[in-house]
């Protein structure tokens, strides 16, 4: 059988020399079309054909290559086959920055008595409210007692003296004061009295009830054992500024035959949590907050609601606007 004859190169074709392959070493030949093959794949010593094999080896370099894995971690004794995949792996699995550097994974978990605090459970944020660190009591702190209260009131007295107390010559003639003062001590002071209060329906009637000032007393006294002394006194000037926006923005509804007593001594705790919003913006926010930090204000100021509700002390119930 006479060998097939060359056919002319295409005009496409790089001008390069080409070896015609027989159709007997090719499996299924395509008819009509001669195949070619470059000379320099073909030898071994050709420098293009060094750097075409050094990428296929690089290529065929997988996960689960034994040889050449040179790279060993030092946490976890795993190796690798290149300083990368070695550099990639202690950032992933072990926590090292750029530097080599231990860093710690993830976002950093907020101190508190329980996890449970972190979530949006209202329950849950009042019962652990206090057993947040900047809260709590520590075990080297005493707790608190009457004569820190009087001395408290005292210098808060003095420090609101021109905007909120210049009609009362000494903080001994402070009704709050002289209130705190007598049932402090006391293990079960009778508090229950006759006032106002403003029911769903906006109608007031008189009730055996807590007034406002007892419901603040008893606030203070069911958690100050459990809080730190700056916190106590946070507290504190909150509860006497919150009680004196009450008395203020309420003395016009006291009747004639009851001007010289306070609003909060009149009326229950019902209208505490209608009055919140204008607690923080007509009274407080003119004053820069007398010096009390917002964000930790109104933090208590919903602890302080929720506890009211849970109390009965009122029916109302504190309703946030973006979670602010």
């Amino acid at each position: 059988m006479e060998p097939r004859k060359e056919a002319p190169l295409p005009e496409y074709y790089p001008q390069k020399e080409y070896t015609l392959l027989p159709f007997s070493a090719i499996q299924n030949p395509i008819p009509n079309y001669p195949i070619y093959i470059d000379p320099a794949s073909q030898n071994p010593n050709s420098d293009q054909n060094f750097q075409n094999v050094e990428k296929a080896k690089r290529h065929r370099r997988g996960k689960n290559e034994i040889n050449d894995r040179n790279y060993r971690c030092p946490d976890c004794d795993k190796c690798y086959l290149s300083g990368p995949a070695l550099t990639t792996h202690r950032k992933t699995k072990h926590g090292y920055g750029i530097n080599g550097e231990k860093r710690a994974r993830g976002r950093p978990k907020k101190e508190c008595l329980n996890e449970n605090i972190c979530n949006n459970n209202p329950q849950n944020k009042f019962i652990f409210f206090f057993g947040e660190e900047h809260r709590k009591l520590s075990e080297d702190q005493e707790i608190i007692n009457s004569d820190i209260i009087k001395q408290y009131i005292t210098t808060i007295f003095k420090q609101c003296k021109e905007s909120l107390f210049n009609d009362i010559e000494s903080v001994e003639k402070y009704d709050f004061y002289n209130f705190i003062e007598e049932n402090w001590d006391k293990e079960e002071p009778d508090l229950i009295q006759e006032c106002y209060s403003s029911g769903m329906d906006g109608i007031n009637t008189k009730i055996q009830t807590y007034n406002i000032d007892c419901a603040f007393f008893l606030y203070l006294k069911e958690f100050y054992k459990f809080i730190n002394e700056k916190y106590f006194w946070f507290m504190l000037k909150f509860i006497i500024l919150f009680r004196e926006c009450l008395n203020q923005s309420k003395k016009n509804i006291i009747s004639k035959n009851e001007e010289n007593k306070a609003f909060c001594q009149l009326y229950s705790a019902e209208i505490i949590p209608e009055m919140c919003n204008e607690f923080l913006l007509d009274f407080m926010e003119p004053y820069d907050y007398y010096g009390l930090n917002k964000d930790e204000l109104i933090e208590l100021i919903q602890h302080f609601c929720y506890w009211l509700n849970i109390k009965q002390y009122t029916q109302f119930q504190l309703s946030l606007i973006n979670g602010k």
